[in-house]
């Protein structure tokens, strides 16, 4: 997860800033942002066979590494965090843009300053969201290759390595009475991290909402 946030965020923010305040309005935009909406919407299983094609031919000996699962489902939150970013940037009135450029700021400053420090908000909210829907995600990473036994603790973002919800997969077919207890116990885990995240996301609308 955190490798997916490293990546999906800044990418999916500096993404939704050009679409919206740089990109000129030609049919190669518009291409790009039908492109985006049609990302959001594909199943998770596709991201999975890109990563395997794509990332797995880059790295070979990676094969199960946290590094290859978070650049996978980096893949598939970032049309989220693009999609709510462009939205939380379009909120911002124009008013505010205007009011920058008049006292001498310039684009860029009027984009980083003002603009996308009152669309944080609803960024936020969809990054936490976005990466509420990968924390559950299990067949990108089945395709990649986490759902090898892992004997020892990974050691590093390179090191072969399991994630909670292929383990509760392979828990769920085992027949002794201590697996099911372990099953049981990691599906509360990953119920708290995905009420946590989604609690975490209402609260920022919440609590820093603009109304103009």
């Amino acid at each position: 997860m955190l490798v997916t946030l490293l990546l999906a965020f800044p990418i999916g923010v500096l993404a939704a800033v050009y679409l919206e305040e740089y990109a000129p309005k030609n049919r190669w935009t518009e291409v790009i942002e039908v492109s985006i909406n049609n990302l959001a919407a594909v199943p998770s299983i596709i991201f999975g066979l890109l990563g395997l094609a794509v990332f797995l031919w880059i790295f070979p000996n990676y094969r199960s590494a946290p590094l290859i699962g978070g650049m996978t489902l980096a893949l598939m939150t970032m049309p989220v965090i693009v999609i709510s970013g462009r939205n939380a940037i379009k909120s911002v009135p124009p008013s505010i843009r205007d009011a920058a450029l008049a006292v001498g700021a310039s684009r860029v400053q009027t984009v980083f300053h003002h603009v996308l420090p009152l669309a944080l908000p609803g960024i936020l909210t969809g990054t936490i969201i976005g990466m509420a829907r990968a924390l559950g995600e299990t067949a990108p990473l089945l395709m990649i290759g986490m759902r090898a036994f892992v004997a020892t603790p990974p050691d590093g973002f390179t090191s072969p390595a399991s994630v909670l919800p292929v383990q509760i997969f392979l828990w769920s077919d085992e027949i002794d009475r201590g697996f099911v207890e372990r099953t049981s116990a990691a599906i509360i885990v990953l119920l708290a991290f995905l009420l946590v995240m989604n609690g975490l996301a209402i609260y920022l609308r919440n609590r820093f909402e603009k109304r103009w």
